[in-house]
């Protein structure tokens, strides 16, 4: 009898003992020969069909079974087929798209020199950017065993990204990008993007300049010869000195700004400081501090002196609206230069005449829309009449489609010529008289007060008195119970 696939050998009428015996993995199967009469030897077609019988169909080597049939030595197993192993994914990678290792190392300069002030702390990113991404493995593929079966690879591992505040991962899961811009925070399990970014000392060597796309809050002081640029606001717990700060927003100094005859501020917004001393200063908006001392001043809109001194001494301010302190000068006549200069102040000082036409013009064209929605309200109510004794037809239709369009149009425009009258009145609605230099104290004598293109030298202190421009030159009188401001 035959066991386990056994075939006689060739030229025998003994029965040797022939066994097909397959690896665990399936991948491999090796024939087993025992027993084989001396001087025999095996067939191929014998072991193809063995194989055959057992089920083994794939990767056969055929090479091996010639060779091991002619060679007449069965005393070892014969590798008789071998499948195919399959390719397992490689490893995915966990790319960082920015510097995850921060040495605090100085950068250098296009020159080869050194530049010990950018040690490149902070690193900005704008909403939508990718933060890190996912490579992935290359694609596995799955292999084949002896009996034909499919083995299937193994799939890697994905790395997880280090999901944090204000962060986003792609619908397919590859990226992982910034949900706001700000700057990144990166620990060991967790990625931020903050929209703040906070100094907890000073600004000096140990941090270099600070260069940021949001708002910026340093809880010290910020040293000479160093900067500070934010996107958003500016805020200093220390003091500035000889440093640079430039905010799109708002700069808030706690205990004052010194410039030392170097640095500046800049800010879109309103700068406010304890004190501020021979310093260029620049703002959007206006200017808040208790003492202004041989300083350059410009703002936009108002310079508020609020505290207990409330004084601007010597230097130049020159506010687009209004300059109000208490004390303006000295009281040894250093010279001292008070401005204010502004487009709206021109424009007050014109009057409203033009503004007078231009608002007559729009009510002119609103009145002529109101005439027009009469009349296609009347036909409106005509064709619906219409309608009802000939049904709603296509031509119908489409006549009142049109008359729908044209009357939202009219309202529309209605709307905006509306609109532009009230922008006029509020542009015309401040007088040159807002436009003013106010001491609620003293102004002293060598102060320049300049107001558009008059000027005027104090020769004399003037207590509590106002400035400001009437018929075409400076005149003055004691402040109003509306110009008082509750600092």
């Amino acid at each position: 009898m035959y066991r386990d696939g056994e075939n006689p050998a060739e030229g025998s009428d003994e029965e040797p003992e022939l066994k097909v015996r397959v690896s665990n993995n399936k991948l491999e199967a090796d024939l087993i020969v025992k027993n084989m009469p001396e001087g025999q030897t095996l067939s191929e077609k014998a072991v193809d069909g063995l194989l055959t019988g057992q089920g083994v169909v794939s990767g056969i080597c055929k090479d091996n079974i010639h060779n091991y049939c002619t060679g007449k030595d069965y005393s070892q197993p014969l590798v008789c087929a071998k499948g195919t192993p399959p390719q397992d994914e490689g490893r995915a990678e966990l790319k960082f798209m920015f510097s995850i290792e921060h040495k605090g190392l100085p950068s250098e300069r296009a020159d080869g020199t050194v530049d010990y002030h950018d040690l490149g702390i902070v690193q900005n990113v704008k909403k939508g950017d990718v933060l890190c991404r996912i490579i992935p493995p290359p694609p596995g593929k799955d292999g084949i065993d002896v009996f034909g079966n499919a083995v299937p690879f193994k799939k890697c591992r994905m790395p997880s990204f280090p999901t944090g505040l204000h962060t986003v991962i792609s619908k397919d899961g590859l990226e992982l990008s910034a949900a706001i811009s700000g700057c990144i925070d990166c620990r060991k399990y967790i990625l931020n993007v903050n929209e703040t970014f906070v100094i907890k000392g000073d600004v000096d060597n140990s941090t270099g300049n600070i260069d940021f796309i949001g708002t910026v809050i340093v809880r010290g002081d910020v040293m000479e010869g160093f900067s500070v640029k934010a996107g958003g606001n500016i805020a200093v717990y220390g003091m500035v000195e000889g440093a640079t700060l430039q905010a799109v927003g708002s700069i808030t100094v706690n205990n004052g700004i010194n410039g030392l005859s170097g640095g500046g501020i800049s800010a879109g917004g309103d700068v406010e400081s304890k004190y501020i001393q021979n310093a260029v200063v620049r703002a959007g908006g206006d200017v808040y501090a208790d003492v202004i001392m041989n300083s350059n001043v410009k703002v936009r809109h108002c310079i508020n002196m609020r505290g207990p001194k409330a004084s601007i001494m010597g230097g130049s301010c020159c506010a687009g609206r209004q300059v109000y302190a208490k004390k303006i000068g000295t009281a040894n006549n250093v010279r001292t230069n008070i401005v204010v200069d502004s487009k709206e102040f021109y424009d007050a000082i014109m009057g409203n005449s033009s503004s007078a036409a231009q608002t007559n013009s729009l009510k002119a064209a609103i009145t002529k829309e109101y005439v027009r929605q009469k009349s296609l309200r009347k036909q409106m109510d005509a064709l619906k009449q219409l309608i009802k004794q000939e049904g709603r037809s296509p031509k119908n239709v489409i006549r009142m489609k049109v008359l729908l369009q044209n009357s939202r149009e009219s309202e529309k425009r209605v709307e905006n010529f509306s609109s532009k009258i009230s922008e006029i009145k509020d542009a015309t609605a401040v007088s040159a008289a807002d436009f003013n230099v106010i001491g609620l104290k003293v102004i002293y004598a060598g102060t320049k007060i300049t107001i558009g293109t008059e000027s005027m030298n104090l020769s004399s202190n003037y207590n509590n008195m106002k400035f400001y421009v009437e018929d075409g030159k400076i005149t003055s009188g004691p402040p109003l119970p509306s110009d008082e401001k509750n600092f």
